[in-house]
């Protein structure tokens, strides 16, 4: 064949590296293989680290991971937000998927909060994590001021192969999480395999790079080992927004935090440990009737 001309086996191996960069595989092909098995090995995706359990953190819920090809991706940007501000169920739920990330990745974990943030909904507390499953010691807690700062830390503790994943508290709309950071987000995660979780509180769906977008609401716990008069496992209502990978779709979920396993509630048959909290007896009570309407008379 001439020189300069590209042949048929080169164009392959350029259209195997573009799809390996689509779909993020990170898949570096420096030269033509020399064999069509050569080819079809260099195309495969390289072997993880022995700390990583796999490419997803699975559900272990089978018809919740079928919607997302096998669970979340480990080297892509998550979102989690919910609409109150004073909900701690975003934190609850990215703390179970924190904690069942550490049982398969021996390396530390980032969690990033914003100032704001942590006065709305609450810091972390030590000895909560370890009861809920998440092992304190290996949680590197970031305190920032701004958003800006958050953003920052982010972009870079997503850089650090030696983190098993990066959280990030973010109240309400700031306006630099825009479609440019999020994408630069998510190119972080892709580049490194480490996973991001970003947090929003009080917060309406924007357009943005995450491979998947949840919306969470807390739901009454239900009863544990038969006492209704305890206190049951954490459970949330989740609304899977948006899924690069498959549809979308709602479930119930509730949290097994000695076991760091998922389970799906039957919301048809659910029992809850306790009845609905009273209105507050600090409250005043409510206005009487208006009273009889009088025509108003100008003084003028």
């Amino acid at each position: 064949m001439p020189a300069g001309i590209p042949s048929a086996r080169d164009g392959l191996v350029r259209l195997r590296r573009r799809i390996a960069e689509i779909e993020g595989r990170g898949v570096l092909l420096n030269q033509a293989p020399r064999s069509q098995s050569a080819l079809e090995a260099a195309a495969m995706p390289p072997a993880l680290s022995p700390r990583r359990g796999g490419t997803f953190l699975p559900f272990d819920i089978p018809r919740l991971d079928n919607l997302m090809g096998g669970g979340l991706r480990l080297n892509a940007l998550h979102e989690i937000r919910t609409e109150a501000s004073s909900d701690g169920a975003a934190t609850g739920f990215a703390a179970a998927l924190a904690a069942r990330l550490a049982g398969q990745d021996d390396r530390p974990l980032v969690w990033i909060i914003q100032a704001m943030a942590g006065r709305e909904a609450g810091h972390l507390y030590g000895a909560g994590l370890d009861r809920f499953g998440l092992p304190s010691r290996r949680v590197i807690l970031v305190g920032v001021r701004k958003p800006g700062e958050a953003l920052w830390v982010f972009e870079e503790a997503l850089r650090c192969r030696g983190l098993a994943g990066v959280l990030a508290e973010i109240r309400r709309h700031p306006r630099l999480l825009d479609l440019t950071a999020s994408r630069r987000l998510a190119l972080r995660a892709r580049e490194s395999g480490v996973m991001g979780l970003l947090l929003r509180q009080a917060a309406q769906a924007d357009p943005g790079a995450a491979l998947t977008r949840w919306l969470v609401t807390s739901r009454p716990a239900g009863i544990l080992g038969g006492y209704p008069a305890g206190i049951g496992r954490p459970a949330w209502h989740l609304i899977l927004e948006r899924n690069r990978r498959g549809a979308t779709g709602a479930i119930d979920l509730e949290w097994d935090h000695e076991a760091r396993t998922f389970a799906e509630i039957d919301t048809a048959t659910a029992t809850h440990s306790r009845p609905v909290a009273p209105p507050s007896v600090l409250r005043p009570p409510s206005p009487s009737g208006a009273g009889t309407v009088v025509a108003f008379r100008d003084a003028s």
